[in-house]
């Protein structure tokens, strides 16, 4: 790389010169007298380009070292493109025609995307989750077991309150049902209760130590559980549970369905909306097949 103009000082000295210049060039504009200030092999770079990343109003040595660190990006950048474009095939030094289909494709994005959110109709009834879900219910099939508990822990190794817990606990009785709640409230026990949402039953075990064989045999066969640890025992009570394989519970992909819908719904716009621009411009003859 050769350098017009510069010739290599230090200091203040060579912050005013690079100042001075800038300020001639601010003054003088892009013309004949523009003054080449660096070249890397075919390349130019002059006062008119430096001087637009130099405020006027940075001091001497500011200009200067903003001036130096521009002037290095600048010869380190051309470096390596020369490199690049001296050892690629032409198959890969040929960009030009990529960057102009990614910039096509990221303004009719945009576009689409703007059209999209003035024209698409976002709400879905319940009547629609519930026919695309008996129109398409072979794909809703449960990877995992999945189940809606009730259930807490009793921390201690106090048989006589365990053995009293569990008798309130398996009764059906309102009133020994709140005798329970009423007591473990004495205790500090929470009662963790997922019966509006269901849950794998592997996300259960990750907080609950039951191990059995083979859950989906197990599940079936259970309604209440009580299982021990060195802390204390767990009281589970299996209020609903669906098994591998069978079809998921229309309240547990109702989210999943409605996002579907609003995405068929956005495609079939984009279509409609591509076809309506299309057929404009033809009958406005903006696109003609001479």
């Amino acid at each position: 790389m050769r350098t017009a103009g510069i010739q290599p000082r230090t200091g203040r000295g060579r912050a005013a010169i690079i100042a001075a210049l800038l300020l001639a060039a601010c003054t003088s504009g892009h013309n004949a007298s523009d003054k080449v200030v660096a070249e890397a092999y075919d390349d130019k770079l002059y006062w008119s380009d430096l001087r637009l990343v130099v405020p006027l109003t940075a001091s001497p040595e500011d200009s200067a070292a903003i001036a130096r660190r521009f002037l290095d990006n600048w010869a380190r950048n051309r470096v390596i493109l020369h490199m690049a474009e001296q050892n690629l095939d032409k198959d890969q030094i040929n960009v030009e025609a990529q960057l102009k289909s990614y910039r096509e494709s990221l303004l009719t994005f945009a576009y689409e995307q703007a059209l999209v959110l003035q024209n698409l109709d976002t709400v879905v009834t319940g009547t629609q989750v519930q026919e695309y879900y008996d129109k398409n219910i072979a794909n809703f099939q449960l990877k995992d077991n999945i189940v809606r508990v009730r259930w807490f822990k009793l921390r201690g190794d106090d048989k006589k309150l365990v053995k009293r817990v569990e008798q309130l606990w398996r009764s059906n009785d309102k009133e020994e049902l709140h005798k329970l709640e009423v007591l473990l409230a004495r205790q500090g026990t929470a009662i963790v209760d997922t019966h509006e949402e269901w849950m794998e039953f592997s996300a259960l075990q990750q907080q609950v130590p039951l191990r059995p064989e083979n859950p989906t045999d197990w599940l079936q066969r259970q309604q209440k559980v009580t299982v021990d640890d060195p802390n204390g025992t767990y009281f589970v009570n299996f209020l609903d549970h669906r098994l591998k394989d069978s079809t998921s519970p229309i309240d547990l992909v109702e989210a999943q369905i409605r996002a579907i819908i609003i995405n068929q719904r956005k495609l079939k716009l984009v279509e409609r909306m591509r076809e309506e621009l299309y057929t404009n411009a033809v009958a406005n003859k903006d696109v003609r097949f001479p």
